[in-house]
């Protein structure tokens, strides 16, 4: 594979099928115990003591062996806190860093309204049209302020970011093909953005070596910078920002009157006390590595998922530390879970999570279930399938296609990460964002389908009898179901479930495919309910004082469901409440 800036444009890296499974399969939950060697929230989940969040320690009882004044404390230095550290530094103030791992995480594409390029494209999108759209999906159990902050602010964040870190060759860029607009009935408005990478010849030279010698793709990480790299350098290096690895938050400190005045954390060589003259702010992440409790809180969403991509220190423990404080939880538990997680026959969904990564499942495909039925509207949003595949036998849905595959995914022009075919859009400069498609192009998405067929994941058969005998799909039913599928299609018109006609295409070419499709296990978007200032709130309502949330620590934003179709929401809330938190504490505090 030649290294070249478009094959870079999104500052990542287009990773083989086999690499791109094994990497992931890595990324497995791991036991947890609490820093003060008493039960663990995990363990809380399943012994049934007390609620799940426990207790906290006395504060007494931890043997200091450091402490450490500052004006800010930002715990977590994963998305959430790479925004919030890189904020601080730029403006000098006092704030340190501190993160249980070894490294932080790297942030991907940002959802974000009327940043400067959008003009570029003559773009300009209703901030407030879109706040009541998030509103909508989340069926009024966000906060429409809280949402408010992201749709207003997120262009200017995005912009900073931009600002921060184009001298060191990132270079900002637009997703403006969403497919005309609409997926099926929803409503979907350009706000993807991101950043292609200029890199000198001797990383691009150093990197190519890499691959070469081991045929992996993925080698080229670390050596070709994502965006996130570059703006840890600058935060870093000419910022000075202050960042302590290897240091876990415990559990937050109050003074008498509720009042958040820092943390005690573990460190190398034991419990060090963080004094925050001014504030903390949570970027913990959320609770999805923590398998049981997840299965506690949201049952429905963990048993229809099949493989694992969450970050395995997303245990909880800000979310715990912000409710010890007095803070209150998102009461929707909300999963973000994507329908691309091949399951084979004899398989089954939920944990052990042993199923194959294939972009297949988010086509809309023909969907049915073990009696051979379909259930839903295909052309919906990718955890919408998942929710209906909740209520059935086993919790399956199959989704089935045939040898003209590739002409159906033309035509579907799916959006977003579900992306196979290639945008439309260009760069300012004329340059093709993703020549290859988000995933890569159909020879990856062959070769991923390929190895899944090998493992005996997907299924080919000649008839649909046969593929339904080999599925242990009522057969008899799956030819009747196929057939009037077949007839809607020459028809134009869906009269089961209006999939619209574009998606309902004829499957009328053997040899047939079918496969079980679970979610992708990615995170947690249920945390602590916050104001618009991203300050904690309690059960009453009132801001907590000197304590605030960002990223999937926070909550207020999302319930039930992700709203996918606003490409990359997400990653856009977090850089931009992470941001307003720290320059709110700067100008209130």
């Amino acid at each position: 594979m030649g290294l070249d800036r478009r094959t870079f444009l999104k500052g990542g890296l287009i990773a083989a099928a086999g690499a791109t499974t094994a990497a992931l399969a890595g990324c497995a939950p791991s036991a947890s115990t609490s820093a003060d060697g008493e039960t663990s929230s995990e363990e809380l989940a399943t012994t049934g003591a007390g609620e799940w969040y426990g207790a906290p320690a006395d504060p007494a009882s931890f043997d200091i062996v450091e402490t450490v004044d500052t004006d800010i404390l930002i715990c977590g230095y994963g998305s959430a806190g790479l925004f919030a550290t890189a904020t601080a530094a730029e403006l000098g103030l006092d704030a340190i860093t501190i993160e249980q791992g070894s490294s932080g995480n790297d942030p991907k594409g940002l959802g974000v309204i009327n940043a400067r390029i959008d003009k570029e494209y003559g773009i300009e999108n209703d901030p407030i049209a879109i706040m009541n759209e998030i509103a909508r999906y989340a069926n009024g159990w966000g906060d429409p302020r809280v949402i408010k902050t992201w749709a207003t602010e997120s262009g200017e964040a995005y912009d900073w970011l931009c600002d921060s870190i184009a001298d060191l060759g990132a270079h900002p860029t637009f997703e403006t093909d969403v497919s005309g607009g609409h997926h099926g009935i929803w409503e979907v408005q350009p706000i993807e953005h991101y950043f292609y990478i200029t890199y000198s010849d001797e990383v691009l030279a150093e990197a190519e070596k890499a691959v070469a010698e081991s045929g992996d793709p993925a080698a080229s990480v670390g050596i070709l910078p994502s965006y996130g790299m570059l703006l840890r350098q600058r935060a870093e290096e000419e910022w000075g920002a202050q960042v302590r690895l290897n240091t876990a938050l415990v559990q937050l400190t109050q003074d008498d009157s509720g009042r958040v005045t820092g943390a005690i954390a573990k460190g190398p060589d034991g419990y060090i006390q963080f004094n925050a003259a001014k504030a903390v702010l949570l970027c913990t992440g959320g609770y999805e590595a923590n398998i049981d409790l997840l299965k506690q809180l949201n049952p429905e969403s963990e048993r229809v998922c099949g493989f694992p991509m969450y970050n395995p220190a997303a245990m909880g423990d800000g979310i715990k530390a912000g409710i010890w404080a007095g803070g209150v939880k998102d009461p929707i538990p909300t999963l973000m879970t994507f329908a691309r997680a091949a399951v084979g026959p004899e398989e089954s969904l939920g944990e052990p999570y042993i199923g194959t990564t294939c972009w297949m499942g988010d086509q809309p495909f023909p969907k049915v279930n073990l009696d051979g039925m379909r259930v839903c509207c295909e052309s919906a949003p990718y955890d919408y399938p998942l929710h209906v595949a909740s209520k059935q036998r086993e919790n399956r849905l199959f989704s089935v296609w045939d040898a003209n595959y590739r002409d159906h995914i033309a035509q579907f022009h799916t959006i977003g990460c579900s992306r196979i075919m290639p945008t439309e859009s260009v760069t300012p400069d004329g340059i093709p964002l993703a020549t290859e498609g988000e995933l890569g192009g159909f020879e990856l998405n062959d070769a991923i389908l390929a190895e899944a067929l090998q493992k005996g994941v997907v299924q080919q058969a000649d008839t649909i009898e046969e593929l339904a005998e080999k599925c242990g799909i009522n057969p008899e039913n799956l030819v009747a179901t196929i057939e009037n599928y077949n007839k809607m299609a020459a028809d134009g018109v869906d009269t089961e479930f209006g999939k619209e006609p574009k998606d309902l295409i004829a499957l009328d070419t053997p040899p047939y495919y079918a496969c079980t499709f679970g979610g992708h296990l990615l995170c947690t978007i249920d945390g602590l309910q916050i104001d618009k200032d991203m300050r904690v709130l309690t059960a009453e309502n009132e801001p907590i004082p000197g304590l605030y949330a960002a990223g999937n620590c926070s909550g207020s934003f999302y319930a039930g469901t992700y709203p996918e179709l606003y490409i990359s929401n997400a990653m856009g809330r977090t850089m931009t409440f992470a941001r307003h938190a720290i320059l709110h504490i700067n100008e209130n505090l």
